[in-house]
């Protein structure tokens, strides 16, 4: 495969040092650029390329995915260095490709796929119906990057964040945003699928650009609540507004939505003659009211669309498909009794995590009470039916160590304590059952 020449190696090439220098200076800088409907150039290296949609691996080395409908021209193998620009610079329409990645891309190659499909995979984040929709708890950075290599293994294209969720906990909010962004975002077109995406729920996937929203989707919400229900004021809620700043730039979304989402902030805004935002305020002056003094903002499916926040409407996986503006998709999956998508290995994964979770919940009495008493009993045993006890003991504690294996995060919330700490407690309580 054809590659680009760095610097590097046109020094490597050289049969003297200086004049292999004086020869890179004078060779120019080719990177490639991409005008965005919006105005912004982007000047990187294109990494891959679907139907239209592109990966650009920036100078800073992360690697950012902008769709087709947001891509107004690419230009391949522009001069940047402030020299002669070559004589053809590439420029090409964003026209829905069926080809992989180009030329001149460093990337793995793509598939060959038997078909022009996209390939979707549907990933769940939460189910609030079955009672699982808690984030830190049953959704979790780690729980998704484990989805990573399942999705790489079944060539997926677009991850869809299908998002059931009543909120959760704040500190899982950077972790999942980081995930999300970092290791996500690279690999595969990442879109958010909105049913009930409340508080944390709404924050965390803020990092993705797309959003699709059922019609009876609702998000926002995002008022941090400690104790008993005392919202969070000073530092502490200054920390978390900093902190959604920067998850809406990552996503490439004005701050004074989420910033409206959190305390009570008005939102308004004016439209231009084709309906899209023209202008939005922090206070009651446009034209459209969104949000009023008196409530933190929380959007339906209607004022997302007037706000341009949501993509596309979509109930099924047929108006997905459509509004992400896919012409050949494929859902990759099994199909599963009581699912309404094909259920892919991740998805299989994330709900085998959320059961175990659940049903580890469910037995933590059973766990710690049968673990406490067994030892009670070893202790005041005579030696024949002390080992018993010591059995006993032994399986409830090994109950609670597969607890936190399936979910690190249950070492804070359910053990109060960090898993190293967690792990410590464990090393003293089998130290004790030995002298027993």
């Amino acid at each position: 495969m054809k590659q680009k020449t760095t610097t590097a190696a046109r020094l490597a090439r050289g049969t003297a040092c200086a004049l292999a220098m004086l020869a890179c200076v004078q060779v120019a800088a080719a990177e490639d650029r991409i005008t965005l409907n919006d105005g912004r150039v982007i000047e990187g290296e294109i990494a891959r390329e679907l139907n239209g949609a592109v990966w650009v691996k920036t100078a800073d080395g992360l690697t950012q995915f902008y769709p087709a409908s947001d891509v107004l021209r690419i230009e391949r193998d522009v001069d940047t260095s402030g020299g002669e620009t070559p004589a053809d610079p590439g420029i090409t329409d964003p026209a829905p490709s069926e080809a992989g990645p180009t030329e001149t891309t460093e990337a793995p190659a793509v598939r060959a796929p038997s078909s022009n499909a996209t390939r979707v995979a549907i990933l769940s984040f939460g189910d609030a119906d079955a009672g699982q929709g808690m984030v830190g708890t049953y959704v979790t950075a780690q729980s998704f990057r484990e989805c990573i290599p399942l999705l790489e293994e079944e060539e997926i294209d677009v991850v869809v964040f299908r998002i059931n969720s009543g909120g959760g906990a704040v500190l899982e909010l950077m972790p999942l945003s980081d995930v999300f962004h970092n290791e996500f975002k690279p690999k595969f077109r990442t879109v958010a699928w909105i049913d009930y995406a409340i508080s944390a729920a709404s924050l965390s996937p803020h990092t993705l650009s797309e959003h699709y929203f059922m019609r009876r989707g609702a998000y926002g919400g995002n008022t941090a609540w400690f104790g008993a229900l005392q919202a969070v004021e000073g530092r502490g809620l200054e920390d978390i507004l900093y902190m959604a700043e920067r998850i809406s730039e990552r996503g490439g979304h004005d701050p004074r939505i989420i910033r409206a989402m959190q305390i009570m902030d008005p939102l308004s805004i004016d439209l231009d003659e084709n309906g899209r935002v023209e202008a939005m305020y922090q206070n009651t002056q446009g034209e459209v009211l969104i949000n009023p003094q008196s409530r933190v903002l929380a959007l339906t499916s209607i004022t997302a669309q007037q706000m341009g926040f949501a993509d596309g409407i979509a109930d099924t996986l047929e108006e997905l498909g459509k509004a992400m503006g896919l012409t050949e998709v494929e859902f990759v999956g099994e199909k599963v009794e009581g699912v309404a998508w094909p259920v892919s290995k991740a998805e299989k994964y994330l709900r085998r995590f959320r059961e175990q979770t659940a049903r580890d919940e469910q037995r933590l009495n059973e766990y710690f009470d049968g673990y406490n008493v067994a030892i009670d009993l070893a202790r005041g045993a005579d030696e024949d039916s002390k080992g018993k006890f010591i059995g006993f003991a032994r399986r409830s504690l090994n109950s609670m160590v597969r607890m936190v294996d399936n979910n690190p995060r249950q070492a804070l919330f359910i053990f109060n304590r960090s898993e190293e700490q967690f792990r410590d407690w464990v090393r003293e309580q089998e130290e004790l059952l030995r002298s027993l």
